[in-house]
């Protein structure tokens, strides 16, 4: 089904194109009328510039300020550079202050500058405001628009309230409760309004067990936190306990996917850029990717001193040479591994105190059973290629070294980059494969020396 409608969107892109092209508007303005938002968003970003702003001209008001939030980053700006300063008021006064600021972070200083002083007074003071909290934090992606109640206030004043209010639509389901201040005091959902007796008060069904996150949390606190507790909503609240804001499940869906991009990049030891990667400029590209493997390059030269300080070794036995590459990419294999896996628990904020030990434990417990394993498949490759048993036990002893140390190496260097406040994903799997490399070279020819009648 989702295929059909996919192929639909396609199918009508050339269609719109076609009737732009012959000027038949009206035909045009009909057809995107009954569309989504998001499907005429697909449509806009697969035509020319000329008729994108053309198309985007033809959409009533509140279709247009729709289908531009669901627009990237690159087709906003696009479009703002050709439309003229009277319609990009209407545009940014019109948009969710939240999709606002995601569209700010991303335009230079001096463009924003400009939007700014085309803004009304009071969306003015609302852009001001959330740029000044601080990048990537709670109160930089929440939007204020929320529902705040009296505890005082009966249903049908609440409900009243509501409508006079009329909140977007990710915004309507839960109200905030608070004093004359704004300091918070419970919530309550849509559901307890329609439910109860018109007459009762709005403190008398209110929750007061409920969480929040501060303006300068961090933006993926407040995404754990809506995951965590499957909310539609988090409150946002200043230092002193007033309510400001809430980040919403979209805003929640959006940072989600930043991070996982980010974390990506970072484990593939690519340095993310602000623009995506596969829309960035050869020169971003190239440089995001240098530096990481310009360090690697440095650090793989140690195994080379490595290998050079036991030359005598490896002149006297050649077949220890054989079984180096195998060494390396079973340590390098596991430690990935365990950090992939501990990376992504701590994104998503599982390792703390005591689970931080049983992790350690159990990995510990893993990497020796897994050592064990992988050194019988190390001397069954020894005895197929009819080498000497004792190179056999050197390769053995040599594996379940190398892949206890690997393992515990992948679950300590991404906890070790937390505690330094770095990402974690920094100790990404290039990283964790240089790093091994260089402990497994030395680990087995150190244990070759001792074992065999050299």
């Amino acid at each position: 089904m989702e295929m059909e409608i996919k192929k639909d969107v396609y199918v009508l892109t050339g269609e719109i194109a076609d009737l732009l092209e012959e000027g038949r508007y009206s035909e045009v303005k009909r057809r995107v009328s009954l569309l989504h938002p998001v499907d005429v968003a697909e449509i806009i970003a697969s035509l020319d510039v000329q008729k994108q702003v053309l198309l985007f001209r033809l959409l009533k008001k509140d279709q247009a300020i729709a289908v531009f939030e669901q627009l990237d980053f690159e087709q906003q700006e696009n479009l703002l550079h050709h439309f003229t300063d009277e319609w990009v008021a209407k545009i940014l006064n019109q948009m969710s202050p939240d999709d606002r600021m995601e569209l700010f972070d991303e335009l230079p200083a001096k463009v924003v500058k400009k939007f700014l002083n085309l803004l009304e007074p009071e969306q003015r003071n609302i852009a001001a405001s959330m740029l000044g909290y601080p990048e990537n934090s709670a109160g930089r992606i929440m939007s204020p628009h929320v529902i705040d109640l009296k505890e005082f206030y009966t249903v049908e004043q609440a409900l009243s309230r509501i409508r006079r209010l009329n909140p977007p639509e990710e915004l309507a389901y839960t109200a905030y409760v608070i004093d004359a201040e704004r300091h918070l005091l419970g919530i309550l959902t849509l559901r307890d309004l329609i439910l109860a007796s018109p007459e009762e008060r709005v403190g008398d069904i209110m929750s007061r067990d409920f969480v929040f996150v501060f303006t300068d949390d961090d933006q993926e606190k407040a995404a754990q936190i809506v995951q965590k507790y499957d909310l539609f909503s988090v409150p946002v609240v200043d230092r002193e306990g007033r309510l400001v804001g809430a980040v919403t499940i979209d805003d929640v869906i959006d940072v989600m996917e930043a991070e996982a991009t980010e974390d990506l990049h970072r484990l593939a030891a690519i340095v993310t850029t602000e623009d995506e990667y596969l829309r960035a400029p050869l020169g971003k590209k190239i440089k995001s990717r240098f530096l990481w493997l310009a360090i690697l390059l440095i650090m793989g030269t140690f195994t080379s001193f490595v290998m050079q300080s036991f030359e005598g070794i490896l002149q006297a036995a050649v077949a220890l040479s054989f079984f180096i590459p195998m060494l390396t990419d079973t340590g390098g294999n596991v430690g990935s591994q365990s950090t992939a896996v501990v990376v992504r628990e701590l994104a998503l904020g599982r390792i703390e105190g005591p689970s931080l030990w049983k992790m350690i434990f159990s990995e510990a417990l893993i990497g020796g059973i897994l050592g064990i394993l992988l050194g019988i498949v190390a001397v069954a490759r020894v005895i197929f290629l009819r080498e000497s048993l004792l190179l056999g036990l050197v390769l053995a002893i040599s594996v379940w070294i190398i892949v206890f140390i690997s393992n515990l190496v992948g679950v300590f260097l991404p906890v070790l980059f937390k505690k330094m406040k770095l990402d974690p994903a920094i100790a990404a799997t290039p990283v964790i494969t240089t790093i091994v490399d260089i402990i497994g070279v030395f680990m087995y020819l150190e244990i070759a020396q001792k074992i065999l009648p050299l």
